[in-house]
C-alpha cells in the first residue's frame, strides 16, 4: 500500500464519519482556544496593568509607558565640559535606540548650564552688589519651537559672532514675574565658587550680555514630549544649540550643569515571550552610558515594571493553567472517546488490512494523518476561539458575570501559538492512542474480542482509582489542619507554588472517586439485577441490570465523561461563588457595610466664640448646645440608592486595673438602627 493510497483512505474514512469528524473537530478546537486563551488573556490583562503603572510612575507627571530618561545632575556630581558630554551624548543619540530595539516615537535633550544672576544693563558697575532681578540658566531643548507658542516677539536667532549679544527667549511666568520684555537687554552674570583653581589661579567671572527675543508658553502641557513640566522650565532661558556651543560653551568651564536624554518609545508590541531580552538591552545600554559618563543615571524606564510584568504574568498563567487541568483533561478525555469510537468502527477492516499485508505503521500512519488534518482545522479555528475567549474573560466581573469593561488588547502572540501546539500535540497523541493499540489486532483477536470483552481497563487493571486516593487524603488532611488555601484565602505570604498539589487536590478527588465508582458499578448492576429477579420477577428488568453488568466496557468511557463533567462543573460553581461571597464578607467584615463615611462637625462653642459681644442673646443661647454639631442621620436616607445608615462612634480609651493598664477602643452604636445596617454573620459570635 502506497503513500497516495494512504492519503485517500484517510481522506475517505474521515468522509464517511462526517459526524464523528465534527466532533473531533470540535474537542480540538475546544482544546486549542482553552491552551491559547490563558496566555493571551495573561498577556492582555498584564500589559494594560503594566501601561497603567508606567503612566503614574513618573514621578506625579503622566508619561508614555516606554519613556527613557538618562540624566546627569552636575548639583550632585559637578558640572562637565562639553568634551565629556559628546561621547556619551553621541552614544545615547544613536546608538541606544537601535540597542533597545523599539520603534522610538520622539526624543529630546535638555542641556542647560549653572545658575545665574541676572541684572539690568543699568546695573553692570553694580553686579555683585545690588540684589539681582533673578536667578536663571542657559540652554537648549531639542524641538523646543514646534511645541512651543511666541506669545510676543520672535524666536531667538543663533549668535554667530563673539561680539553679538545672544538671543533668548523667556517664559510668559518668568515674564510676568520680573516684567521682563521683548527687545530689553540684561546681563548674565556668575561668580566663581572657588577662589582659586587647581593651579593657584583666580579664576574669572563669567558675564554674557543677553536680549529679549520673545515669551514663551507651552502649545499643550501634557504633551508626551514634555520630559519635564514646562513649569520647572521657567527659569530657564531658551537658547538654540548653535548658540549654546558657538558663545556659551566656550566662554565658560564646566557649562553643562544638567544633562537629560528623553527618549519615548513604542511598546505595543510588547509581550510576555520580549521582557527578558528587552530587559537585558536596557541593562546593556544602561551600562555603557554609565562607562561613557559616570553618574549618568537612567531615571525614568520601564525596567522595573517590566520584571513586575513578567513575574505576574507568569504567576497568572500557571494559576489558569491549574485551574483549568481539568477542563482540558475532560476535553482530551472526550477526544480519546471520540477516536476510540472511530476506531471501533473500523477494527473489522483494520483487522482485514493486517491479514492482507498492511504493517502497523501503514494503519498508524492512515489515522495520523486524519489526525494531523483535524489538528490543523483545530488549530487555526481555535486560535480565533481562544482570541474571543481571552476577550470575554476580560469583561467577566465575577463567575457568569459579564460587565461593559474597556477591551483588552489582545492580540494572538508566540506563547499562545506554542501552547495551541501543545494542545493539538496532546490531542494528536489522544486521537492516535486507540488507533496504535488496534494496530496489534490481526483477525483472529479481533473476532474473539468481538466474542466477549475480557480485558478491563488499564486503571483497573493497575488500580490507578486507589492510587489516587493518596494524594486526594493527603490534601484533605492539609486543609483540614489548614483551614485554607493561603493564596486563595487572601492571606499574606501565601505562595501558590508552596504546595501545588492543594491546588488539584479537589479534581483529584472527584477523578478518583469517579474511578472508583466507575468499577463498583457493575457490582452494584449485578446486585440489582439478583434482588430484581428474587423480587420484582420482570424478565426486561432483570436482562437490563444483567446486561450493564455483563458489557460494562461499551459505557464506561461515556459514563465517567458524564459523572467528572458535572461533578467539575457543580464544584468549579460552587468554588466560584464560595471565592466571591468571602471576598465580599471579608470587606464588609473590614468597613461593617457597605460604604464607611468619616464626617466632620461644627463646634458650636467656636461658633459662639465668634458671634461678638453685641449678639449676646444669640451666644447665650449657642451655649446651651456646646460640643459639636452633625447633620442628622436621616439627611443620608434622602441620597438615591441609601437604604439605612446609622452613625458609630469610635474612641480610643485606656483602661486602668491595679497597678496595669491597657490601650482600647470603645464603640458607641445606636441598638435599634445598628443590626439594620451593620454586616454580620453567625460566626462572628462565636
Amino acid at each position: 500500500m502506497n503513500f497516495i493510497s494512504v492519503i485517500l483512505i484517510a481522506f475517505k474514512r474521515l468522509w464517511n464519519n462526517k459526524g464523528l469528524t465534527l466532533c473531533l473537530i470540535v474537542g480540538l478546537v475546544t482544546a486549542v482556544a482553552l491552551m491559547s486563551s490563558i496566555p493571551l488573556y495573561t498577556d492582555a490583562a498584564n500589559f494594560k496593568v503594566l501601561k497603567d503603572e508606567l503612566s503614574k510612575a513618573g514621578e506625579g507627571r503622566i508619561r508614555p509607558p516606554f519613556a527613557f530618561m538618562y540624566r546627569y545632575i552636575g548639583a550632585w556630581h559637578g558640572a562637565i565640559d562639553m568634551e565629556d558630554f559628546e561621547p556619551v551624548n553621541e552614544y545615547i543619540s544613536n546608538s541606544v535606540p537601535g540597542s533597545i530595539g523599539l520603534p522610538a516615537l520622539s526624543t529630546a535633550r535638555y542641556i542647560k548650564s549653572d545658575n545665574f544672576s541676572l541684572f539690568p544693563m543699568s546695573d553692570a558697575a553694580y553686579i555683585g552688589i545690588r540684589q539681582p532681578l533673578g536667578w536663571v540658566s542657559i540652554g537648549f531643548v531639542d524641538g523646543f519651537q514646534e511645541h512651543v507658542n511666541i506669545i510676543e516677539g520672535q524666536f531667538p536667532q543663533p549668535a554667530t559672532g563673539d561680539s553679538d549679544m545672544i538671543e533668548v527667549a523667556i517664559s510668559q511666568e518668568f515674564a510676568e514675574q520680573t516684567g521682563l520684555q521683548p527687545g530689553e537687554s540684561y546681563i548674565m552674570f556668575r561668580q566663581p565658587e572657588a577662589a582659586t583653581d587647581e593651579s593657584g589661579v583666580r579664576p574669572k567671572a563669567t558675564q554674557f550680555t543677553i536680549r529679549i527675543a520673545g515669551i514663551w508658553v507651552a502649545i499643550d502641557e501634557n504633551d508626551p514630549y514634555w520630559f519635564y513640566s514646562p513649569k520647572s522650565l521657567a527659569t530657564n532661558l531658551a537658547v538654540p544649540e548653535e548658540s549654546f556651543r558657538t558663545r556659551v560653551a566656550p566662554s565658560m568651564e564646566g557649562e553643562i550643569y544638567a544633562a537629560v536624554w528623553y527618549i519615548v518609545f513604542d511598546g505595543e508590541d510588547v509581550r510576555t515571550d520580549d521582557v527578558p531580552e528587552l530587559v537585558g538591552r536596557i541593562n546593556y545600554t544602561n551600562s555603557r552610558v554609565s562607562t561613557l559618563l559616570n553618574n549618568t543615571v537612567l531615571d525614568i524606564s520601564p525596567l522595573q515594571q517590566l520584571e513586575n510584568y513578567r513575574y505576574t504574568t507568569f504567576v497568572m498563567t500557571i494559576v489558569l493553567y491549574v485551574f483549568s487541568v481539568p477542563i482540558l483533561g475532560l476535553v482530551l478525555y472526550f477526544i480519546g472517546l471520540i477516536s476510540g469510537l472511530v476506531v471501533e468502527r473500523q477494527r473489522g477492516e483494520i483487522a482485514i488490512l493486517k491479514s492482507r499485508g498492511a504493517g502497523d505503521a501503514q494503519v498508524v500512519g492512515i489515522y495520523a494523518l486524519q489526525a494531523l488534518t483535524v489538528g490543523i482545522v483545530g488549530l487555526v479555528a481555535g486560535l480565533y476561539v481562544g482570541r474571543w475567549l481571552a476577550v470575554v474573560m476580560g469583561n467577566t466581573i465575577s463567575f457568569l458575570t459579564f460587565g461593559d469593561r474597556q477591551p483588552l488588547p489582545v492580540t494572538i502572540t508566540p506563547r499562545a501559538i506554542r501552547m495551541a501546539l501543545l494542545g493539538v500535540g496532546i490531542a494528536f497523541v489522544a486521537t492516535l492512542w486507540p488507533a496504535m493499540q488496534a494496530a496489534r489486532l490481526t483477525i483472529v483477536t479481533y473476532k474473539r474480542d468481538r466474542a466477549r470483552a475480557m480485558e478491563k481497563p488499564f486503571w483497573q487493571r493497575y488500580f490507578l482509582d486507589f492510587l489516587l486516593l493518596i494524594p486526594a487524603g493527603y490534601g484533605y488532611y492539609t486543609l483540614r489542619n489548614r483551614g485554607t488555601i493561603d493564596f486563595l484565602g487572601g492571606q499574606s505570604g501565601g505562595n501558590p507554588f508552596q504546595d501545588p498539589l492543594l491546588f488539584l487536590v479537589p479534581a483529584i478527588t472527584i477523578f478518583a472517586v469517579s474511578l472508583l465508582l466507575v468499577r463498583i458499578f457493575p457490582m452494584v448492576m449485578e446486585a440489582l439485577a439478583w434482588l430484581s429477579g428474587h423480587v420484582v420477577r420482570a424478565v426486561s428488568i432483570v436482562l437490563a441490570f444483567r446486561q450493564l453488568a455483563r458489557v460494562s466496557k461499551q459505557y464506561t468511557g461515556a459514563l465517567l465523561l458524564l459523572v467528572l463533567t458535572l461533578s467539575l462543573a457543580t464544584f468549579t460553581a460552587s468554588m466560584a461563588r464560595t471565592l466571591d461571597q468571602s471576598m465580599l464578607d471579608s470587606w464588609r467584615y473590614r468597613y461593617g457595610a457597605d460604604y464607611q463615611l468619616i464626617e466632620s462637625g461644627e463646634n458650636t462653642e467656636l461658633a459662639s466664640d465668634t458671634a461678638g459681644e453685641g449678639e449676646s442673646t444669640t451666644a447665650s443661647t449657642q451655649g446651651q448646645f456646646q460640643g459639636w454639631a452633625f447633620v442628622p442621620v436621616s439627611e443620608h436616607l434622602k441620597a438615591e440608592g441609601v437604604t439605612g445608615a446609622i452613625r458609630v462612634g469610635n474612641y480610643p480609651v485606656e483602661v486602668r486595673m491595679s497597678r496595669a493598664s491597657t490601650r482600647a477602643r470603645i464603640y458607641g452604636i445606636d441598638r435599634v438602627e445598628f443590626p439594620k445596617v451593620a454586616f454580620f454573620r453567625e460566626d462572628f459570635a462565636w
